[in-house]
């Protein structure tokens, strides 16, 4: 079964138990944090291969939804581009 139909089922069955205003809140901090995430992977480039922040990055790529849509989502050194 896909994982997102277990995220589904669990949401089904635990929604009806908690307050609208709870849910709502909820959500809006779900966005805010989905959204400063992307915000961060933006302006941080990719650590080095072997660094301490390498797997916070990668977390903070992954939570906002930033996985192979930035530039800077899998280069770890710039790409310097060559004249032909």
């Amino acid at each position: 079964m896909d994982p997102t139909a277990y995220l589904v089922a669990a949401f089904q069955y635990v929604l009806p138990f908690l307050p609208a205003q709870w849910v709502a809140g909820l959500s809006v901090l779900g966005s805010f944090l989905v959204s400063l995430c992307a915000v961060i992977a933006f302006f941080w480039p990719r650590p080095a291969v072997g660094s301490k922040l390498l797997p916070l990055y990668l977390v903070i790529n992954t939570v906002g939804l930033n996985g192979k849509h930035a530039a800077n989502a899998t280069a770890t050194v710039p790409q310097q581009k060559t004249l032909p």
